[in-house]
């Protein structure tokens, strides 16, 4: 997200809004009172020079990110109902403001909800998929797949993610993949997790490819720090034993048999992220012809666009949207963007699998409960 936006929310969340209730709404409250009232905007506020350096970015974000949506959201929401009632629909004072309360009460035990039950409230998905062509040594193969931890959302120490580890060791899967979005903004977010990472096995390896985040592009300023930090970011990952694909591929075996696992760097939609590099056909080359593919790509935009159209990919795993399925009178604003948000897809024969991943790069998550997805590959009857 871009300065500019933390400076918006601050001015219009947080300074609007504490004018608003300090000098319309309750005029008569004690300075202290006022002073108490307006203290998470300037907490908010101190955050903004921090942010706008890059000097303790991710911390900085974190304390920003959780004062303005328990606070300053509220606040705002609170403002907005009770000049709505008052002054729009001439309501009696009273009225208006006891409705006003409720209703920017609401928000904040919304979002108290949101970041400290369900975005923790951690549950495994299990799911079987069937494929003609699966090698016959595969078959009842368990991947676990994680994506989206961004480690910095948590601080430096954490029982979710102790959970997250635990959880997938104890399901005990053949392979693991990781789907991107280690960090949110640093290298600096993943060295107090790497004990916790390492204690992540499988009897055929960990892979991993990069997310979006793990470019570090939202955070960095100087463009050779952000290279050497997003390095860094790829060598704690290898320093835990994982194998990053980068735009490459790497072929799995099983007694005569084997498949190839495919990993490219971010494919987006999104303009922003063009820089990411992401290249299928690089990724593709040099495999053996009908050999059993799965695809790691961050973004599920990217299976649609050129998995799809390309063929000859069986099942594609994505993480990216955190879930992002909500409605609106019926409708899925969501999905106009990301169609393909969470769970399974299937077009031609190719499956695409949709991982709502473990965390989010704000304080909350707005797709629902966290996910340790385990999928077992199946050999169809044929």
């Amino acid at each position: 997200m871009k300065f500019k936006s933390y400076i918006i929310f601050f001015l219009l969340f947080g300074v609007l809004a504490d004018i608003y209730l300090t000098l319309v709404l309750w005029p008569e409250m004690p300075v202290a009172g006022k002073w108490a009232l307006c203290l998470p905007t300037l907490f908010c506020g101190a955050c903004l020079p921090l942010i706008g350096m890059g000097r303790h970015y991710t911390d900085a974000v974190r304390v920003f990110s959780y004062l303005t949506f328990i606070f300053a959201l509220p606040k705002f929401i609170l403002s907005l109902f009770s000049a709505i009632g008052r002054y729009l629909l001439q309501l009696p004072h009273g009225v208006a403001d006891g409705i006003a309360l409720a209703f920017g009460g609401g928000a904040s035990l919304f979002f108290l909800f949101l970041i400290f039950f369900a975005t923790r409230h951690l549950q495994v998905n299990l799911t079987e998929l069937s494929f003609k062509d699966l090698p016959k040594a595969f078959d009842g193969l368990r991947i676990c797949q994680l994506s989206d931890f961004h480690l910095g959302s948590f601080g430096k120490r954490s029982r979710y993610i102790q959970r997250i580890i635990d959880t997938a060791v104890s399901l005990k899967p053949d392979l693991i993949l990781f789907t991107g979005d280690l960090v949110n903004f640093e290298s600096s977010e993943a060295k107090p997790y790497l004990n916790l990472l390492a204690r992540l096995q499988a009897p055929l390896g960990i892979f991993s490819v990069r997310g979006n985040h793990d470019y570090l592009l939202h955070g960095h300023h100087d463009e050779q720090e952000r290279q050497r930090d997003m390095d860094h970011v790829l060598d704690m990952e290898r320093g835990l034993g994982w194998h990053v694909l980068l735009n490459a591929h790497a072929l799995i075996r099983r007694g005569q048999d084997a498949l190839a696992l495919v990993g490219v760097e971010n494919v987006s939609k999104n303009p922003y992220f063009e820089q990411t590099g992401g290249n299928l056909k690089q990724a593709l080359q040099g495999l053996p012809e009908g050999i059993f593919k799965i695809l790691m790509t961050h973004d599920p935009s990217h299976w649609r666009s050129e998995v799809v159209p390309a063929g000859g990919i069986a099942l594609t795993l994505s993480g990216h949207t955190h879930g992002l399925k909500y409605k609106m009178a019926g409708l899925h604003p969501s999905h106009w963007r990301l169609p393909e948000s969470g769970g399974l897809y299937t077009d031609g024969g190719q499956t695409l699998h949709v991982s709502v991943g473990l965390g989010s790069a704000f304080a909350f998550r707005l797709g629902g409960f966290p996910h340790v997805d385990i999928l077992t590959l199946k050999r169809a009857n044929i």
